[in-house]
C-alpha cells in the first residue's frame, strides 16, 4: 500500500448534490483531517442557478451548502479569460476525442477543471463520467500540455478525479492509497 497525502481537494456540482449519507461522511472526515477544500465560481453559480430555476430544492442546496461550509471550502477561479477560454478549448477538443461528449455539453465542466488544475488541487470528487471515467487522465493531459507553455505550474499537474464509491475504496484517513487509485 501506497499512502500519498491528499493535499487539496474540490467538489463538483454532482458530489454536493448526492442524495448520499457516504457523501456526508466524506465530507465529515475531509473537514477532521483539516484538508484544504475549493469549490469553483462556476460550481457555485451552478447551484444558484439550480436553486433559482426550481431544480433543486430549497432543502437540497442547504444541504450542498452545508457540506462546503463544513469543509470550509474557498470559492476559487480563473480570472485570465484570454487563457482560460484557450485552456477551456483544449478542454472542450480532449472531452469530445477522449470521451465522445459533445463540446457544448461540458462548457461548465471544462471551466471546472481547468480552474481545479490552475489552483493546483490534485483531487476532485464528482459524480459526472466524464470526471470519473479512467480516460479522464487523458483529459487531463491534453490540457496541461496546452496550458504547459503559459503555466509551467500545470506542465507536471496530476488530478485524480473520483466517484464517491472510488473516494471511498482508496482513502484512508487524509490519504489517498495510489496503487488501488491506479
Amino acid at each position: 500500500m501506497s499512502l500519498s497525502p491528499v493535499r487539496s481537494i474540490s467538489f463538483d456540482t454532482s458530489f454536493l448534490l448526492r442524495d448520499d449519507q457516504r457523501v456526508d461522511a466524506i465530507i465529515k472526515s475531509l473537514a477532521h483531517y483539516h484538508i484544504p477544500s475549493f469549490i469553483t465560481a462556476t460550481v457555485l453559480s451552478e447551484l444558484e442557478q439550480l436553486k433559482i430555476w426550481g431544480r433543486i430544492t430549497p432543502a437540497t442546496y442547504a444541504t450542498a451548502m452545508k457540506r462546503i461550509r463544513t469543509t470550509k471550502a474557498t470559492v476559487i477561479d480563473f480570472k485570465n479569460r484570454l487563457l482560460a477560454d484557450s485552456f477551456g478549448a483544449a478542454c472542450t477538443l480532449a472531452m469530445e476525442k477522449h470521451l465522445g461528449v459533445r463540446s457544448d455539453h461540458v462548457v461548465n465542466d471544462c471551466r471546472i477543471m481547468i480552474t481545479t488544475l490552475k489552483n493546483g488541487v490534485n483531487l476532485f470528487l464528482s459524480e459526472d463520467y466524464h470526471f470519473t471515467s479512467a480516460l479522464t487522465s487523458d483529459v487531463v493531459g491534453d490540457i496541461t500540455h496546452a496550458a504547459c507553455a503559459e503555466f509551467h505550474q500545470l506542465c507536471a499537474s496530476e488530478l485524480y478525479s473520483l466517484n464517491t464509491t472510488s473516494f471511498l475504496k482508496v482513502y484512508r484517513d487524509g490519504a489517498v492509497d495510489l496503487d488501488l487509485l491506479e
